[in-house]
């Protein structure tokens, strides 16, 4: 073999030999610091184990800095939230170590949950009445449903819109309230109830009531007023 390519040869094996001794330099150096994808392994463990087994979940995990150099723990990485609780939108997250060399830092975790709530099948007006047809479930995205939801049409069927509502609009207390069964004018049967006594006479009510509601109503024959509890359509009860 000719000088010159020997001369190049053990050059060329010079540098790949400072190349080799560099990388295992650099992997023995990194080898004594916690990795970034180990911590966002823990962070990623912790929200599966801790939230609702049933949930139905999207997780986006906050950047942490490459540059960050903490100690490798000899322990398994502790995971918390304030309150120890997560909630959907987004939650702070605190990592630590608790080896002989201790450190702890924050980062955040948006975390997007899918529930099936209750929402319009069709609009309603103002005053209209919700109708177990006019319902159904939904899958939404429940950080951005700050007013409420239902998930169960119970409490909603029979009961009056508050306000005109597009079809398939998520339902909240807001937009519910009791039917009114006696309104302002009305004639009324006020039944009075005693010990010893139950008679019915007829009456005018003076304000519009919904079931269990007080109301001022006055008898048609004394034109008294008097306080009576609203039972039924057209029926308050006076109770002495």
């Amino acid at each position: 073999m000719p000088k010159k390519w020997l001369n190049l040869m053990r050059k060329i094996n010079f540098i790949l030999g400072i190349l080799l001794l560099t990388s295992q330099i650099q992997s023995s150096h990194a080898s004594q610091f916690q990795s970034i994808a180990s911590i966002q392994e823990a962070i990623t463990h912790y929200i599966h184990t801790h939230l609702n087994s049933s949930s139905d979940y999207q997780l986006k995990l906050g950047q942490i800095d490459s540059r960050l150099k903490l100690a490798l723990c000899s322990e398994d990485l502790t995971v918390f939230t304030q309150k120890n609780t997560l909630k959907a939108g987004r939650n702070s997250i605190g990592i630590k170590c608790n080896s002989h060399k201790k450190w702890t830092i924050y980062t955040s975790a948006m975390i997007s949950i899918y529930q099936e709530v209750i929402v319009l099948s069709q609009p309603i007006k103002r005053g209209g009445f919700y109708t177990e047809s006019a319902l159904h479930l939904e899958k939404r995205e429940i950080s951005t449903l700050r007013s409420g939801f239902f998930t169960t049409p119970e409490n909603i069927i029979n009961k009056q819109a508050t306000r005109n509502l597009n079809h398939n609009a998520v339902i909240t207390q807001s937009n519910i309230t009791e039917p009114k069964l006696i309104k302002r004018g009305q004639k009324v049967i006020i039944k009075v109830n005693s010990p010893n006594l139950e008679i019915s006479v007829a009456g005018i009510a003076l304000m519009d009531g919904i079931k269990n509601q007080n109301i001022r109503i006055k008898n048609i024959k004394s034109k008294q007023i008097v306080q009576a509890t609203v039972v039924k359509q057209g029926q308050v009860v006076v109770t002495y």
